[in-house]
């Protein structure tokens, strides 16, 4: 049963709503396996390993120790889905969110290597969920400086 003090739930109905998952989501981890369009419940529906950059490291050992969590990332009112860059017949590839971007009629989640899942919506409801108790990790995502010469 998953401790409701550390268990995320948000919900978004705007752009900025939307910024904030992005920063919840960015590096989770997610099998295309458990992607899902529920195309008779209008939604899309992912099943991700979520890295919590809001939980502050711990030292262990003289060693720092992150956390993770598997969470629900669930967008409603979707009529189409389009992607870019991947096959959801992989199913046992995975991708990292990078993050989520509103457009005139849906959202866009950008994974890395320039992998798109597009959720076209009439509006849009998104909600976040973690689904379970965290579990600890020596891996933190680190992502290169760009050189701005």
């Amino acid at each position: 049963m998953p401790d409701p003090t550390n268990s995320l739930r948000l919900a978004a109905c705007d752009e900025s709503d939307l910024t904030v998952f992005g920063t919840f989501l960015q590096d989770a981890l997610v099998p295309i396996g458990d992607i899902a369009w529920l195309k008779n419940e209008n939604s899309l529906a992912l099943a991700v390993n979520r890295f919590m950059w809001e939980r502050p490291e711990q030292i262990v050992e003289n060693s720092p120790l992150y956390y993770r969590t598997h969470s629900l990332l669930r967008i409603e009112h979707v009529i189409a889905v389009k992607t870019k860059g991947l096959d959801l017949g992989r199913r046992d590839q995975f991708l990292s969110i990078m993050s989520l971007q509103a457009f005139d009629g849906g959202i866009d989640i950008l994974f890395a290597e320039g992998k798109t899942i597009r959720a076209e919506t009439e509006n849009f409801n998104v909600i976040l969920a973690d689904m379970g108790q965290p579990w600890p990790t020596r891996w933190q995502p680190s992502h290169p400086e760009k050189n701005t010469a």
